[in-house]
Parts: structure tokens; sequence; C-alpha cells
């Protein structure tokens, strides 16, 4: 399966909203589309500018986590036709602008999928 840049997008938080493109045929003239929504969050304390984050404390999930934590989100439609591919790709591209760009470009958005995946680090340490 290849994966194809479909496009980015500068949020208003500075971070980058990326789609890519895992769409695979299935049948004859039938698809299986996959559009990955993708946004790399460097590990930055400036994410935590309300003050709740101290110097120790950011050390601790940077050790942890490494230098990026990577935000993804996977749609995904079957049985597409031919014809109707690349609509249903730019269809899921545009919905997603439309419903998450509030979310994931508001100033909090980095700091609190840190705080996420910091967490889940914690239950799950071999993630």
């Amino acid at each position: 399966m290849s994966t194809t840049p479909i496009s980015s997008h500068e949020l208003k938080n500075g971070l980058t909203l990326t789609f890519m493109d895992e769409s695979r045929k299935i049948a004859a003239d039938r698809w299986y589309v996959r559009v990955w929504v993708t946004i790399d969050i460097p590990l930055e304390i400036k994410w935590f500018t309300d003050g709740s984050m101290n110097d120790g404390d950011f050390d601790r999930i940077a050790e942890a986590l490494g230098e990026k934590v990577v935000f993804s989100q996977k749609k995904e439609r079957n049985f597409v036709s031919d014809n109707d591919k690349k609509q249903v790709v730019q269809d899921i591209c545009k919905g997603t602008m439309e419903t998450g760009l509030a979310y994931m470009g508001s100033d909090s958005f980095a700091a609190k999928f840190i705080l996420k995946a910091y967490a889940e680090r914690q239950q799950h340490p071999s993630l």
C-alpha cells in the first residue's frame, strides 16, 4: 500500500495538519479509501503557557515520550467506486477541516495531547 500526500495546513497554534491518502483498490472498480490525518507535536514547554508545568515535570514527560508525539486519526470508507473515489477523499478532508479545525488549532491542543500521550505511556510502558 502506498501513501500519497494530499495536503498540509498550518493551524493557528503553529502546528501543521497533514492529510495522507492510503487508499487501495479492492476490486476492479472499487476502492477501500483510507485518509490519515496527522499532526506532529514537538515536545516543547511552550505549549504549557498557563504555567501548569514546571521544568522537572516537563523533563520527565520528555524523557518518557521523546522529541515529539503524533496525533493521528484514520478516516475510512469501504467499497467506493472509481468514479466517486476522488470526491470521497476530498469530502473526508473538507469534513475534517470543518469540524476539527477549532479543536486541533486551539492553543491548548498540544498541551492536552502531550499529557494524554504521557498518561497512556504511564499505563502501558511497552507502547
